[in-house]
C-alpha cells in the first residue's frame, strides 16, 4: 500500500479531538525496496537512538567484543536507550571494567535514571548520577571501546573527524545506501554527531538485519547483534518499555528501537521486512500506536499479543487521580 497521507493520530478527551499527530511510516523489503507508504517516505528526519543496532556493528565486525569477552546482554546495551535500573548499570560497569574504560572517558553527561522507581532511589540515597546513567552509555562504550581493541586513542571521539565517527558514517552509509559524507548533521543528545536521512534510507538500514544477501561478515555481525537483542529485550530499554515489551511479547518476530522526536525503526526477521516511522511533531506517544497497528497489519504481531500490549495500543488519556478522560487512536481514513 502506498498513501499519500500520514497515518493520523488523535487524541480524544472526553467528546472532542484535542491534538492531532501525523506519522510517515516506509516499509522495505530485504533489499531495500519500497513495499509500503505511509505520507511522505522521503521525509528527512534524524533517526537518533533508533538506529543504535547499526551503531553497534563496528563492535562486534572489529573483534572488540571478542576481545573483551562481551557477553549477550552487553551487546544489547550497545543497541539500547537504557532506563537506568540496577541491573543495566551493573552491567555496564562490568563492561568498564572488562574492557578497562575510565569513566572520565565518556563524553555522554550524566543524568537521573529514566526509569523512576531508580531515580526516586538515588534521590533517597543521595546520590549523583554518573555517566552510566546515560541512557546512550551503551552506545559511548561500544564506541570506546572499538577505538581500544584498534589501538586509537579514544579521546575525541564524538568529533567529527575522529576515526570512531569514520567507522560510524561507514557503517550508516553501506546499510542505509545514502551518503553519510555528504549528510546533515547535527549532534544528539548523547554528544555524538547525528546524520539526517530520509525515512526509507533509515528502513533500508535496518533491513541489513533482514537481508539474506549480505556479505559472511556483516551477516553474522548482524546475527550476533540480533540473537542479543531477542534474547536480552530487557536491556534494549527496560522495564513496562515499549522496545523491550514489543520483543518479549513476540519472542523476537519483531524488533523495534525507538529514538528521540518520535523516530521509530524495526525489523521482522522471519518476514524480511523493515520499517521506519517518523511522527512529525515529535510526540512519541503517537509513534508507538502507529507502530503496534503497523505490526499487526505486516503480522508481525498478533491480535492478542497486541491486546498484552494495551498500554500502548490503547492509551489512555487520565488526570493525576488516574481516572481515564480520553484515549489516543487512529484516525479513520476520510
Amino acid at each position: 500500500m502506498f498513501s499519500k497521507q500520514p497515518i493520523i493520530v488523535e487524541v480524544v478527551r472526553g467528546q472532542a479531538v484535542e491534538s492531532v499527530h501525523q506519522v510517515m511510516v516506509a516499509v522495505v523489503n530485504e533489499g531495500g525496496s519500497l513495499l509500503h507508504s505511509w505520507g511522505n517516505a522521503l521525509y528527512l528526519t534524524f533517526p537518533r537512538s533508533a538506529i543504535k543496532m547499526l551503531q553497534a556493528i563496528p563492535l562486534i565486525e572489529s573483534g572488540a567484543a571478542d576481545k573483551f569477552q562481551l557477553e549477550e546482554k552487553h551487546i544489547a546495551l550497545a543497541c539500547a536507550s537504557h532506563r537506568g535500573e540496577k541491573a543495566h548499570l551493573e552491567a555496564l560497569s562490568q563492561w568498564m571494567e572488562k574492557a578497562k574504560i575510565p569513566e572520565s572517558c565518556y563524553v555522554c553527561g550524566p543524568h537521573l535514571p529514566y526509569n523512576e522507581a531508580s531515580a526516586h532511589d538515588f534521590i533517597r540515597r543521595g546520590q549523583k548520577p554518573t555517566v552510566l546513567c546515560n541512557n546512550c552509555a551503551g552506545k559511548h562504550s561500544a564506541i570506546i571501546s572499538t577505538c581500544l581493541h584498534l589501538g586509537e586513542n579514544p579521546e575525541g571521539y564524538e568529533k567529527l573527524d575522529h576515526n570512531a565517527q569514520k567507522r560510524l558514517r561507514k557503517v550508516l552509509t553501506e546499510t542505509m545506501k545514502y551518503d553519510h559524507a555528504k549528510a546533515a548533521s547535527g549532534i544528539d543528545g548523547c554528544g555524538i554527531p547525528s546524520y539526517a536521512v530520509p525515512l526509507q534510507h533509515i528502513a533500508t538500514g535496518m533491513s541489513v538485519f533482514v537481508n539474506s544477501k549480505e556479505a559472511p561478515a556483516r551477516k553474522a555481525a548482524c546475527e550476533r547483534i540480533l540473537k542479543a537483542v531477542t534474547n536480552n529485550p530487557f536491556f534494549i530499554s527496560g522495564s513496562d518499555e515499549f522496545a523491550t515489551a514489543v520483543i518479549e511479547k513476540t519472542q523476537g518476530r519483531a524488533i523495534v528501537k525507538g529514538g528521540a522526536e518520535g523516530v521509530m525503526a524495526g525489523f521482522l526477521p522471519e518476514k524480511k521486512m523493515a520499517f521506519a516511522l517518523k511522527c512529525a511533531d515529535g510526540a512519541g506517544r503517537a509513534t508507538q500506536l502507529a507502530t503496534v497497528q503497523l505490526l499487526l497489519q505486516l503480522g508481525g504481531l498478533t491480535l492478542e499479543e497486541a491486546k498484552s500490549l494495551s498500554k500502548y495500543s490503547q492509551p489512555s488519556v487520565t488526570n493525576w487521580k488516574g481516572d481515564v478522560v480520553g484515549q489516543l487512536r487512529i484516525a479513520k481514513p476520510t
